[in-house]
């Protein structure tokens, strides 16, 4: 009965998180629509109008979710550590994006704006009954939050040290020739000169 309380609260919390998330999106996308018609001077469009307009006021005045920075400095000690590695990982490998591929500055991305949030705040949200229970369970709330940072850590690290981008030009390229210069079988067959 446990687990299935416990199973409820997080399924909750991922559901609040990514509630409160689309709707700051949604926000800023609004926002944003707002200032590039100010900057341009002027009115918005009609469709905008009404799509600000049916933003619960509620909603509006909710406030963004901390960032990843924040939620770093609530952390214990050892925890707060490896993630700020992990965080300045990703900002030094997206400072470089030239030699990223789409694939890698996706993950890194994602990384920082959900990956490393959303775990930083399921720890952080966790209350003494849902540590209770994990502990009761053989889990360590710190433990499982220091193995879930090293696995992005591990995922960051292995995307970085893999070039998709060169493997993907490669393969094209195997492809074009295959079909350029290979038989039916897929086997390179060269022709003499006068057979065609």
């Amino acid at each position: 009965m446990i687990a299935v309380l416990i199973l409820i609260v997080i399924f909750g919390g991922i559901a609040l998180i990514t509630y409160v998330d689309n709707t700051t999106k949604a926000q800023r996308r609004a926002w944003r629509l707002e200032e590039a018609a100010a900057k341009a001077g002027q009115a918005l469009p009609s469709a905008a109008a009404k799509a600000l307009a049916a933003l619960p006021s509620a909603l509006a005045a909710a406030p963004a979710p901390e960032g990843p920075e924040t939620l770093i400095l609530r952390l214990p000690a050892d925890a707060r550590g490896r993630a700020w590695g992990l965080l300045c990982t990703v900002a030094d490998a997206q400072k470089a994006a030239g030699n990223t591929d789409t694939r890698t500055a996706y993950l890194l991305r994602q990384t920082r704006e959900s990956y490393l949030p959303d775990t930083l705040r399921a720890y952080l949200g966790l209350t003494d009954g849902a540590r209770r229970a994990l502990e009761a369970q053989g889990q360590s709330p710190d433990t499982l939050l220091a193995e879930q940072i090293a696995l992005m850590e591990d995922g960051v690290r292995e995307a970085l040290r893999h070039d998709h981008a060169a493997a993907d030009r490669l393969l094209t390229q195997g492809r074009f020739l295959r079909e350029r210069f290979g038989s039916a079988e897929g086997e390179l067959v060269l022709h003499k000169p006068g057979q065609g």
